[in-house]
């Protein structure tokens, strides 16, 4: 206990050091978020409300303390918000989309199993599995956001000639490459925090084939391709509400310091 306490210490200290009070209000924030997740959408999940439903509120609700507290309340966090929250809603539409034609039940683990007793059944477990994905997205959606209304801004005032069409064909670019490497980084978080398990069916007697229609990885797979698809969707909707929104914003120096 005491070892995992020193670790957060220094966590903390390495923030706040090299991103000053920036740093610390991501910290608040970070505070703030797992305040949310663990007193009120937990009790709410246990209290029989809609998995879905509530996953969507509290979306909300982490996204607005996420961005607005972190960097600020101005045009740029407002523009990445309503990016955000539009993904984050396309995100459960094909979420269910996903779910609905792959069939998955929500008993994924033996947790999932052990849950479902200890609540006498009465949980939507299809619904956890889908507010577990849109939950488990939104801090690299608040990432790609944010940047892209960040690099819309710098690149109006880089050059006050580039026209709102030229602004728009240099951040979606840039956003391309940003998708690619968070795709990536996405995809080697889920494997390499499902690493042991990929180890146990490696080792399988079963062929590759039945191991991959198990419910176990076929919900990982979703989770990835669910995710991947809300990344590259967010690119285009905040980019088009950033060149539209952002032309004639001046950010505050202070904003911009760290």
């Amino acid at each position: 206990m005491v070892s995992v306490l020193v670790l957060i210490g220094v966590f903390i200290a390495v923030i706040v050091i090299f991103g000053g009070w920036q740093g610390l209000r991501s910290l608040v924030s970070l505070a703030s978020s797992l305040f949310v997740v663990f007193y009120i959408l937990i009790p709410g999940l246990l209290g029989g409300i809609n998995p879905l439903l509530i996953s969507f509120a509290i979306a909300a609700g982490i996204l607005f303390i996420a961005i607005f507290l972190t960097h600020g309340f101005n045009r740029e966090s407002v523009v990445a918000y309503a990016g955000t929250m539009i993904s984050v809603l396309l995100t459960g539409v094909f979420a269910i989309f996903a779910v609905y034609i792959t069939k998955l039940s929500g008993f994924e683990s033996e947790e999932s199993i052990f849950l479902n007793f200890k609540t006498g059944g009465s949980l939507d477990f299809v619904g956890l599995l889908l507010g577990s994905i849109i939950i488990g997205v939104l801090g690299v959606l608040d990432d790609i956001t944010i940047t892209q209304a960040a690099f819309v801004t710098e690149l109006y005032n880089s050059n006050k000639d580039l026209t709102s069409k030229e602004v728009h064909k240099k951040a979606i670019r840039i956003g391309r490459e940003h998708v690619g490497a968070l795709v990536n980084t996405l995809a080697l978080a889920y494997t390499g925090a499902f690493l042991p398990m990929i180890l146990y069916f490696q080792m399988s007697p079963l062929s590759k084939s039945p191991v991959l229609n198990l419910e176990i990885f076929a919900t990982e797979i979703v989770r990835i391709i669910v995710s991947s698809m809300s990344l590259v969707l967010a690119v285009p909707i905040v980019t088009i509400i950033a060149v539209k929104y952002l032309k004639d914003y001046k950010p505050k120096e202070s904003s911009k310091s760290v």
